[in-house]
């Protein structure tokens, strides 16, 4: 049965790569598909949010997130601003973080691509944290990213340094490295000029 379960999961996380909704929301059938409520990825929440506050501020008004899920990193995130929306595909995901009851957070059901941000005014921080690389379109998720928000920031793990470290090579944006046990995320942020 854990065979099934592994190839059903690797299975949807490749359509979920093509941009299908669809198999978003079945990933979402089982809790915390990406494993993120694990002492690992909790680190990367917390050192993510140390980075927010050194590098570009210590509070927001407001703070897009894409790719919210859950909410896990939305707890984190919290904090730092009045008021956090989270974005995510999956309704499934989208409810269960709204049962985490984060004050100020709100979600919303929406592929990024098809997103409108109803506001005349860009975020004060947009965050895609582990989520470029479901993005079919790598240079229309970064002009997407620079319309939505006054800052921005990206994490992404090790497996994908060499296909993505190439694409914010000659863009102006500054990043670094964090790493936990066999871990390691680079987290890259920039600020509209």
């Amino acid at each position: 049965m854990n065979f099934l379960r592994k190839y059903w999961l690797k299975w949807n996380v490749r359509q979920a790569a093509t941009g299908d909704v669809s198999a978003m929301n079945r990933l979402y059938l089982v809790g915390d598909p990406w494993k993120l409520d694990t002492t690992t990825e909790h680190f990367r929440f917390r050192e993510t949010v140390r980075i927010i506050r050194e590098k570009i501020a210590d509070h927001f008004g407001n703070i897009l997130e894409i790719g919210s899920g859950e909410g896990l990193q939305t707890s984190y995130l919290a904090p730092l601003a009045d008021r956090v929306v989270g974005l995510d595909p999956s309704a499934q995901a989208a409810m269960r973080a709204n049962a985490r009851k984060i004050p100020n957070a709100s979600f919303v059901v929406s592929d990024f691509n098809r997103f409108v941000n109803r506001s005349n005014e860009p975020f004060d921080l947009v965050t895609a944290c582990e989520v470029l690389y479901y993005m079919p379109d790598i240079g229309q998720a970064y002009e997407k990213l620079n319309n939505l928000g006054r800052n921005c920031l990206i994490t992404y793990y090790q497996g994908e340094f060499e296909r993505l470290d190439k694409y914010f090579a000659d863009k102006n944006v500054h990043s670094e490295i964090i790493a936990c046990r066999a871990c390691q995320w680079r987290v890259v942020y920039w600020k509209q000029s």
